[in-house]
């Protein structure tokens, strides 16, 4: 009995033991891989076989070099005839990228080195070349040049397509002929210029008050100099929006010229000026009529359905037809076209004579300028006799249907031709290539700091921010003052590429202070508000290349017949020649239809492969 109790004993401690070790066994097994260690250790437990235990070791993979190749890159860009070899930049870049940037001391706009080197078949591997012999896609088909491809800028230069998909037009622009995603170089990306008016309109405001039609100054926005020594004039100006009617408009040029608004007791006084339509005028003059200067812009007539120049939009014949009426009665006078405009123009207005006049939109920024105080209104308040005038800057007036516009000095941030695309030489291979966009891709869409450091300079030593750094205006240091190794020509080993400052604008104007036009429009939402988007703008990246060779060639043809029928109508309209003006137009549209502006309506601006004008991001990004 108790020899078959000890058996029995025994027995249960053997499959206790038994049990513990397949539980511990399990137990190491499966936290071995929740911890992930990079070692597994596995039991194995069979009929047959006693347990095996294996050890599997993972090792770690030797980290790439991507710039091991070592390659020479000859370089070479505007305002460089100065280069010094060595410089600090140059040095800083070969060192990261392993390469021996040789930057060539010529400066790409000098016609005659130029055409020199291209005839001997001296090609940078990457170059901004202005003044070229031959323009960007004839360098390209004359193998001066190499090709680019959109996948290659993806996977090597990310920032640069990143930039570009926000106006996405831009990819649309410099494409090797055929294709829809090569191109023939980097295109220019200037935000800036496509987010900034060139004109803005100003109105004398004490003549303003003097004929009851003054702001509330709670409603305006003070002016503050940045230029020292100026400080006194910073009451001179104001910014505002009007929101003065058509009829407002008219009442204010009458009572302008007829009220005596200067106090002086002479009828010497005009409501406004009338000049021949550029990119001076256009929030002023035309755009109150819903179009500006620019024959690239196009309209969907109301009348006839077609898209059509401002020539033949229907709108054109109440502007002429208002600007005649005015002219008539003497509200608006006239540049006497002895002279230049531009001379004629800066005479008049320093007279203090005209109420209502177009001006430069940020020209009296620069009040110590000797090129801009000769514009108004500063050509005004800095004359001793008129140091006390105050001026309102601002979109002043709605024309007849109740609005107005203006044109963005660009209407994208892209362009074409050898001022706008930075090329690569055809010696270039993939790999070469590939470095000169990592080296691009770093200076310039890497980082703010970066940006900065590689266009402007070194904090310290280029420049020193005015106040919190990147977001105040920057204070440079004149070159007489820097070390020889600092000088010359900074932006050298980036793309042109200029991002928006829209916030920079609104966050210096808020806490410093200094308004200007551009800041009071973005903070204000007035921007999108006053900015023209025409149907379809005339440019090969909107039209594609064949199909705007073809308009070029065509529309050369028709102005021969146009031209004449649209300039006599409009000389004879404004002269007041024109009995009734509605009877005249249907004519004279009628002859341009028949004398070419037909086929170039079917042809080109009703054609759908012509696609119609899109802003992207225009109105909406700031950084």
């Amino acid at each position: 009995m108790f020899k078959r109790l000890l058996c029995l004993v025994s027995l249960l401690v053997m499959l206790s033991m038994c049990f513990t070790l397949i539980g511990c066994s399990q137990s190491g097994e499966g936290s071995e891989e929740e911890t992930g260690t990079g070692t597994s250790t596995k039991a194995q437990t069979t009929t047959k076989k006693p347990v095996v235990t294996t050890t599997t070791q993972v090792t770690t993979a030797e980290e790439v070099n991507p710039f091991k190749d070592f390659y020479e890159i000859t370089w070479l860009t505007q305002l460089n005839a100065d280069w010094r070899e060595g410089r600090w930049d140059e040095l800083e870049l070969e060192e990261r990228f392993n390469v021996d940037l040789q930057v060539w001391a010529e400066d790409g706009r000098n016609t005659e080195r130029m055409a020199a080197l291209v005839a001997a078949g001296d090609i940078p591997d990457y170059f901004y070349m202005p003044q070229a012999p031959m323009q960007p896609y004839k360098m390209y088909e004359s193998g001066v040049t190499r090709s680019i491809t959109l996948q290659q800028m993806k996977d090597w230069i990310p920032g640069y397509v990143e930039s570009t998909a926000r106006i996405p037009i831009g990819f649309s622009y410099n494409l090797v002929s055929g294709k829809d995603d090569e191109y023939i170089g980097f295109t220019h990306n200037n935000m800036g210029g496509c987010q900034f008016f060139y004109d803005a309109t100003c109105i004398n405001l004490d003549w303003l008050e003097n004929v009851g039609y003054g702001i509330d100054e709670s409603e305006m926005t003070p002016f503050k100099t940045t230029v020292s020594g100026y400080e006194q004039y910073d009451d001179n100006l104001w910014f505002a929006e009007g929101n003065f009617s058509f009829d407002d408009l008219n009442e204010i040029m009458k009572r302008f010229t007829e009220d005596d608004p200067d106090g002086n007791g002479v009828d010497d006084t005009f409501g406004a000026m009338y000049m021949v339509e550029t990119q001076w005028t256009n929030m002023t003059q035309e755009g109150l009529f819903g179009f500006v200067h620019d024959l690239k812009y196009l309209y969907k007539d109301p009348v006839t359905g077609d898209i059509v120049p401002k020539y033949a939009y229907t709108p054109y014949k109440d502007y002429l037809a208002w600007v005649s009426d005015s002219i008539t009665k003497g509200y608006m006078t006239t540049l006497a076209g002895k002279e230049s405009w531009v001379l004629e123009y800066e005479q008049l207005t320093a007279t203090n004579k005209v109420g209502i006049f177009s001006i430069v939109s940020d020209g009296y920024i620069y009040l110590n300028s000797t090129s801009y105080q000769v514009f108004p209104p500063q050509n005004i308040f800095l004359q001793e006799k008129f140091k006390d005038e105050r001026f309102v800057i601002g979109p002043m007036f709605k024309g007849p249907d109740g609005k107005g516009v203006n044109m963005t000095y660009g209407i994208d941030p892209y362009g074409e031709g050898s001022y706008r695309v930075q090329l690569i030489g055809a010696q270039v291979d993939d790999g070469k290539l590939e470095r000169i966009c990592n080296i691009l891709q770093y200076t310039t869409f890497s980082s703010q700091e970066n940006y900065v450091r590689y266009n402007s300079g070194i904090e310290g030593v280029h420049f020193k921010w005015a106040g919190e750094p990147y977001k105040s205006n920057m204070i440079k240091t004149a070159v007489a003052d820097l070390a020889e190794e600092y000088r010359g020509q900074l932006k050298v080993f980036s793309l042109f590429y200029t991002p928006s400052t829209v916030q920079q604008q609104i966050d210096n104007a808020l806490k410093d202070g200094y308004w200007w036009f551009m800041p009071f429009m973005h903070y204000n939402g007035l921007f999108e508000k006053y900015a023209l988007n025409p149907e379809k703008h005339l440019s090969e990246a909107y039209m594609g290349r064949e199909l705007y060779a073809e308009y070029v060639d065509a529309n050369a043809t028709a102005n021969q017949e146009l031209n004449p029928i649209i300039a006599d109508f409009k000389s004879r309209a404004l002269s007041g020649q024109i009995a009734n003006l509605n009877t005249e137009w249907s004519e004279y549209i009628d002859q341009l239809y028949a004398n070419g502006l037909q086929k170039m309506v079917d042809d080109f601006y009703n054609n759908p492969s012509f696609v119609k004008y899109d802003p992207g991001e225009k109105f909406t990004m700031k950084d």
